[in-house]
């Protein structure tokens, strides 16, 4: 019992610090009963699914409720959306759509026929907090009859504003109904394509109200889509000349508003692979940093990546998708992407975006839920942190997000994550920081009924709305649904209020024989709130003096509390209270500590009526001040004159970027005067860098930080004392970095002067960078390989740093055709449709632009080739998503090409989609000129050794008179060792090389250039690159190999004959010593003779 009751009031005292919302609703509102339904709701109506906030009122999504309407009496579930009255509670039906199921006879073109049979009206809704904003609501799960099929489209519904308590003017968005896109021939495959489109499963208002973005996971086998609808804008309009008119008329509709204006409903070609359900949830902001005017989507693909899931930056153009930038969970299930929100969480002015995975599981569990937060860095480089559930349950946190604004009023956006599986549910209060959300919670709140519903768990945060400020106090609030409790519930916030407040002595020396002693105590609020009940506010005020030694008293109270109220305001207010003081000589070193301890005296209340003059505070607020007294001896008069002396040792006049985390500067202080008390040192940076370590003896308060130097003891004349300041420099950039440190103490300064250093360190970056890679297909050679072949190759871009560089644009040069002298024809080399790039940086998957030696941003996966001959010229022009795009007027890398003399001695092969290219010849003349580029020149050192360079050719971008190039281009901040690595593949036209290899050249090698540039440094001085990468290389001939077994093969059988022939040889006996034996046989038959004798000498011994 005591246990539980030790647990409540845990509870109980986390609810009343919560910050800053009311701890309970203050305002529930309910399903309304009150109505006439055609049928009985025998299940929950999901009433608060789906919430969007008005000033005076709230549009509630019930997506599986009954109808109202007699139209649709025999409409099973249709759903409904309700508008509630913030004043009173009270709700009426908010119709959108009146019509029932209707038969309508096919017109050829498109399936008009309608079921609302659990459509789930209300599934998405979207919108702004003004009456003013749009309203955009869908039902996912709206289909129209077929012949044999149930076609589930979806559909929306939009309206100019909510001014009025009923609809005016709501159109609708249903753009899959075209029959004969309902299936289609993907990749050689009769495929559904909108069949089961279910567009309307995500919605999303842009925050100007120009647009629309919705998600349409079920498209094209599920591999999904989104649509965007918008107002016409003729600049993002291609003219009919260009486009695919089929295409446009199948993917673009235009549609008349009441206003007159003219909005388009675009369907984006899907990208990926089956069973992603790209589009699943969907959001826009500002995140390119080179062009924040420019709006980009957010659209993510819980399926993708092997089921771990991805999110994507992307624009639409001409229906194409561009992605800019790829997100991807890191567990198998768990859901990446089911929520996502875009959001400027710390200040910066860029987009940053949050990605829930609701069923991200801890250890030993499942279900627990993680929010991945991606800080914005620039370029589309992102920053990710995981914030795991702080439940233990399988709560599934992160099911909703929603975007709160800045609730407390501290310069960075706020958040709410909702996890509504936790018990009856909860939902989870982050805010904003510098660096982005802050790593722990600010407030939970729980359901506020522990019981179970009729319908089960009460589902409470599964339904979020934005932040509003409802009750004009200046501070946002917000609304929570529990769907599965049928209601919804309104939390106000309080305002944010800062106490500041100090304790201080008149003077801080007490002079021999000196027994009195007069203390201020001083105190103000600070709010940005504007009501005048706001900013006065109730203090309860506690000074405790010298706790331990007891030597001073308050002359009122007679002892070293003195505890008081106060009305504080805005501006500063004093106390003045005398204390007395009372010390022996063994005392006179240790100071006289301070404390002022202050607190609100009205709270935030635990009820569910809202305090309209209750304040919250910051629970990471202060809540205590400390000073001290000291005790002044041994000086020549009153006031002690010292001189402390501070001095820096040992720092660099520069220091390069990145090369560490920390900078430690060591400080020397000596007092060369009369003794200074309470000698102390503060230091402060002027980036107001955060410190690495804070000793002991030191406390920090908005980047400075004080220390007490000697222990807190005098410093006498002589006397030194040292210390180090660790900064935190892992986030440093600019050009320099000021320091500045200062010493001093309670008595006046000799020489102030030398009390202050200030330390000018000059910042410089240096990064040093591989590149490596190559091909990593088979070798190529004309005798096995015929017409064309692919080549892939790998490379890794790797920043070992020790500089972060902001802003790092790598260029791949390309060489794609030869130019012909004299001509505007080209010799192609690479086929440039076949060209293929993938990159990643940090694991994430990120765009690389093509362009061409004119600067155009090349169309790549070209969808149509036509080819026209006119005057002997060959004109061709690319169609790609109904847009069309003319390579000669262009100055794409395929130029007009023109046909040849018959003098010719190899056929050039284009090949294209759909259509094959005339033949295109060069004379010996031509491929002559291509012979002379000296391969020495171009090749690198390590290169030169490998082939024979009076017998190679090489292919390069290095003379744009001889050589079409395209370049492929990307921009990434470029971390320490993080890499960019790049997989790229294409097709050659061996023809052309075979032709080009006449005798004596035997070598074909093409040469791509990588160029790296570093923003602010034009002569690449911050950087090296140490290059270790392979040109590609095309023999004429194969190349012979050392094959190992026929080496040992060899060997053997060498070892072998060796044998033989020795064996035969000692037969035929080669090997006999006859000399030796003629000699010992004179010997014998001679003894007398001394020459024999001495011969032999060492034979007869």
């Amino acid at each position: 019992m005591c246990r539980l009751v030790i647990l409540a009031l845990l509870f109980l005292q986390s609810q009343i610090e919560a910050f800053n919302f009311s701890p309970r609703a203050s305002l529930v509102i309910k399903a309304p009963t009150h109505l006439k339904f055609q049928q009985n709701q025998t299940r929950s109506s999901y009433f608060g699914y789906t919430l969007v906030i008005r000033p005076t009122s709230i549009i509630v999504g019930a997506p599986r409720a009954q109808s109202t309407l007699v139209s649709q009496r025999n409409i099973s579930e249709p759903g409904a959306i309700y508008r509630c009255s913030l004043l009173n509670g009270e709700c009426h039906p908010y119709v959108l759509d009146e019509t029932g199921n209707l038969d309508v006879p096919y017109n050829g073109v498109t399936l008009d026929s309608v079921r609302h049979d659990f459509q789930w009206l209300g599934g998405s809704m979207d919108g702004g907090t003004r009456d003013t904003d749009k309203l955009l609501v869908c039902a996912p799960r709206f289909y129209a009859p077929g012949d044999k099929d149930y076609h589930l489209h979806g559909i929306c519904y939009w309206v100019q504003d909510t001014l009025d308590s009923t609809p005016k003017n709501v159109f609708s968005i249903s753009p899959l109904r075209v029959k004969k896109e309902q299936a289609v021939i993907d990749e050689g495959v009769n495929s559904f394509n909108y069949i089961y489109g279910e567009m309307g499963l995500s919605a999303h208002v842009v925050d100007y109200n120009s647009k629309f973005l919705i998600g349409a996971p079920g498209i094209l086998r599920w591999k999904g889509s989104v649509i965007l609808y918008r107002k016409n804008d003729n600049d993002d309009t291609p003219s009919a000349s260009r486009r695919d008119t089929s295409s446009a008329l199948r993917r673009s509709r235009r549609i008349r508003s009441a206003a007159n204006e003219d909005y388009e409903e675009l369907v984006a070609t899907p990208t990926g692979n089956d069973d992603e359900y790209f589009g699943y949830a969907v959001s826009s902001g500002y995140f390119d940093s080179a062009n924040l005017s420019t709006l980009l989507y957010v659209a993510t693909a819980p399926q993708a990546n092997k089921q771990s899931g991805e999110a994507y930056i992307f624009d639409i153009k001409n229906e194409k998708i561009k992605k800019h930038h790829v997100f991807q969970g890191e567990q198998f299930g768990e859901y990446f992407g089911y929520s996502v929100l875009a959001e400027d969480l710390n200040g910066d002015g860029k987009t940053d975006v949050i990605v829930s995975a609701p069923q991200y599981a801890l250890e030993d569990s499942h279900d627990n839920g993680a929010i991945y937060v991606f800080i914005n860095k620039g370029f589309f480089n992102f920053e990710r942190k995981i914030l795991r559930s702080p439940l233990t349950s399988n709560g599934r946190f992160g099911t909703t997000l929603s975007r709160l604004g800045d609730i407390n009023h501290d310069g960075f956006n706020d958040i709410a994550v909702g996890a509504p599986f936790a018990g009856n549910g909860s939902v989870f209060i982050y805010l904003g920081s510098e660096r982005g959300l802050r790593d722990k919670h600010s407030q939970q709140l729980d359901a506020p009924s522990q019981q179970a519903s009729k319908y089960g768990t009460h589902m409470f945060g599964h339904g979020l709305s934005r932040g509003s400020d409802i009750d004009n106090n200046g501070f946002n609030d917000f609304a929570v649904g529990a769907p599965n409790a049928e209601a919804l519930y309104l939390y106000k916030a309080y305002p944010v209020v800062k106490v500041h407040a100090t304790v201080k002595s008149e003077s801080r020396e007490i002079k021999p024989e000196q027994d009195k002693v007069k203390i201020s105590a001083c105190y103000r609020l600070g709010t940005t709130a504007k009501d005048t009940k706001i900013q006065q506010q109730e203090l309860k005020i506690r000074i405790a003096m010298d706790t331990q030694l007891k030597r001073a008293k308050f002359a009122q109270t007679q002892t070293n509390e003195m505890s008081f109220e106060a009305n504080a305001g805005l501006g500063e207010q004093c106390r003045v209270f005398e204390v007395q003081v009372r010390y022996s000589e063994k005392d006179i070193f240790t100071p006289i500590d301070l404390e002022m301890h202050y607190e609100l005296i009205k709270k935030v209340p635990e009820s569910e009526e809202f305090c309209d003059t209750c304040v919250a505070v910051d629970p990471a607020d202060p809540k205590v001040y400390q000073d001290k007294i000291i005790f002044s001896t041994g000086c020549a008069n009153d006031v002690c004159n010292a001189d402390l002396q501070l001095k820096s040792k040992d720092v660099s006049s520069t220091y390069i970027l990145g090369s560490a985390d920390t900078l430690r500067l060591n400080y020397e202080i000596t007092n060369v005067g009369e003794t200074a008390y309470l000698p102390q040192f503060n230091v402060t940076s002027a980036s107001r860098l955060p410190f690495a370590q804070v000793p002991g003896n030191c406390k920090v308060t908005e980047a400075y930080m004080v220390c007490d130097l000697n222990r807190g003891r005098p410093l006498a004349k002589g006397d030194r004392d040292s210390l180090t300041v660790s900064f935190d420099v892992s986030q440093l950039s600019g050009l320099s970095l000021i320091i500045t440190a200062e010493v001093f103490s309670t008595g006046r300064e000799a020489n102030p002067m030398d009390n202050r250093q200030v330390n000018v360190i000059g910042l410089k970056e240096f990064t040093e960078i591989d590149a490596t890679g190559g091909q990593t297909n088979a070798q190529i050679d004309l005798e096995h390989y015929s017409n064309s072949t692919e080549i892939i190759n790998n490379y890794e871009i790797k920043s070992n740093g020790p500089s972060v560089i902001e802003e790092l644009t790598l260029s791949f040069y390309i060489p794609i055709a030869y130019k012909v002298a004299g001509s505007s024809a080209v010799i192609p080399i690479i086929n440039i449709n076949s060209l293929r790039i993938q990159a990643t940086y940090d694991s994430q998957l990120v765009n690389m632009d093509i362009y061409d030696q004119n600067d155009t941003l090349l169309l790549l996966d070209a969808k149509e080739v036509s080819t026209t001959v006119s005057g002997g010229l060959e004109r061709t022009v690319i169609t790609q998503n109904g847009g069309g795009y003319d390579i000669s007027a262009s100055g794409h890398i395929h130029q007009t090409m023109e046909v040849l003399d018959t003098d010719s001695v190899a056929t050039a092969s284009m090949t294209r989609k759909r259509r094959d290219l005339k033949a295109l010849t060069a004379n010996r003349e031509q491929y002559a000129r291509i012979s002379n580029v000296k391969a020495h020149d171009m090749l690198s050192d390590d290169f030169k050794d490998k082939l024979p360079v009076n017998r190679t050719i090489v292919f390069h971008c290095r003379d744009p008179q001889m050589t079409t190039c395209i370049r492929a281009e990307m921009k990434v901040h470029f971390r320490p060792e993080k890499s960019i690595n790049l997989n790229m593949r294409y097709n050659v036209n061996l023809n052309e090389v075979n032709s080009i290899l006449m005798d004596p050249w035997e070598y074909f090698v093409i040469l791509s250039d990588l160029e790296l540039r570093k923003k602010g440094d034009p002569t690449s001085t911050s950087f090296a690159i140490n290059r270790r990468i392979e040109p590609n290389v095309i023999y004429k001939h194969l190349q012979a190999r050392s094959i190992w077994w026929i080496i040992l093969v060899s060997v053997i059988g060498g070892l072998l004959l060796l044998s033989a022939m020795s064996y035969g040889l000692y037969k035929m006996g080669f090997f006999q010593r006859t000399k030796k034996e003629e000699l010992d046989r004179l010997v014998h038959q001679n003894p007398g003779e001394p020459e024999a004798e001495n011969l032999n000498s060492n034979e007869n011994n």
